[in-house]
């Protein structure tokens, strides 16, 4: 993914969140936006960072017209619960004390989706401000992995192999319990969820994750909108440089972040 060829008007300048935490703020250097996007990659809490995530943040670059901080939080083995979290937890402190929160727009696919809620969840039970949006991409949310989707839809995905998921969370976990809401945030409330937008490819074996995601926050009166992609596997988005459907994907997420931030003004 790092190898891949950026626009010529691509711009990632690394930033300092604190002592020990750093990222990388992308723009597109044809535009001049107040906006910001906190960005979370995916990995299983073990992979990633965000060299290997500029490919992806062009495009939601352009498609959101918005700046895009790629946050490289702690990873496992080295770095178990609640490490990553508490690095999300920073950022948006970091964020909070530069931008106003209705400007700020959070995201994250699969890992990085969890990181998201349940920083999401943190804030609004110590009644901080939130971001004005969130978009996840196929979320990884149930640590306990109870969703059907699991083995109803194994074999179909490439990407995951289910019988893999439970050793991987454990490596992250650490001592940590996964129905801790922390670490699984689908176990957490959804009251006060900003409006969410969840993309899901219908061959995923997370499917569950989303769906169940979309069925609290829309019971805890909040706005959830849920897209099934047909024929998609996990995270197909990063690799929009290969398949139309992920460019169609990162376009939509961008133009739902934009729609936002015109209603809260």
């Amino acid at each position: 993914m790092a190898s891949l060829p950026l626009p010529d008007n691509f711009r990632a300048e690394s930033v300092d969140i604190n002592s020990s935490l750093s990222g990388l703020l992308c723009s597109d250097s044809n535009e001049n936006s107040e906006k910001i996007v906190l960005w979370l990659h995916g990995g299983a809490f073990i992979l990633g960072s965000s060299q290997s995530y500029r490919p992806f943040a062009a495009r939601v670059t352009q498609a959101s017209k918005a700046q895009v901080l790629l946050l490289d939080y702690a990873l496992a083995p080295e770095h178990v619960f609640p490490a990553a979290l508490n690095d999300v937890l920073s950022a948006l402190d970091w964020l909070a004390e530069r931008y106003s929160m209705n400007d700020v727009a959070i995201g994250g696919d699969s890992a990085g989706a969890n990181l998201a809620l349940a920083a999401l969840q943190k804030r609004i039970a110590d009644d901080k401000p939130v971001p004005a949006s969130m978009w996840l991409i196929s979320p990884y949310l149930d640590l306990t992995h109870s969703g059907g989707s699991i083995k109803e839809r194994a074999g179909l995905d490439p990407f995951v192999d289910g019988a893999s998921m439970a050793p991987t969370a454990a490596t992250y976990l650490g001592d940590t319990d996964p129905t801790d809401p922390r670490a699984s945030p689908l176990l957490a409330s959804a009251h006060g969820i900003p409006p969410t937008l969840i993309q899901i490819g219908s061959e995923e074996v997370l499917f569950d994750d989303a769906v169940r995601l979309r069925d609290k926050i829309t019971a805890a009166g909040g706005h959830a909108v849920f897209q099934e992609w047909a024929g998609m596997i996990h995270v197909w988005p990063i690799f929009s440089h290969a398949i139309e459907e992920g460019g169609w994907a990162i376009s939509q997420g961008g133009n739902f972040l934009r729609q936002r931030w015109r209603r809260v003004g």
